[in-house]
């Protein structure tokens, strides 16, 4: 099974992971440069990367481990 992994998928899923931490100072938002090496996730306004760049595919993992692992109370 081979799907592709696009940068609206992912957004879907930063969003949920908004969602599910619902602290007002963390903003979680997705940054793509693929001069750079592709995605990587971001908070305050690009001034803190919260991962390392990532390929498509990688990142998606990274998501659905993080929404896995953050329950909504």
């Amino acid at each position: 099974m081979e799907y592709r992994v696009t940068k609206k998928g992912l957004q879907k899923k930063v969003d949920l992971l908004n969602k599910k931490i619902r602290i007002n100072a963390l903003k979680v938002e997705l940054d793509h440069a693929a001069c750079y090496g592709g995605y990587a996730l971001i908070d305050y306004d690009g001034s803190h990367h919260l991962t390392p760049r990532m390929a498509p595919r990688e990142m998606n993992q990274y998501l659905e481990g993080a929404l896995d692992w953050i329950t909504a109370e």
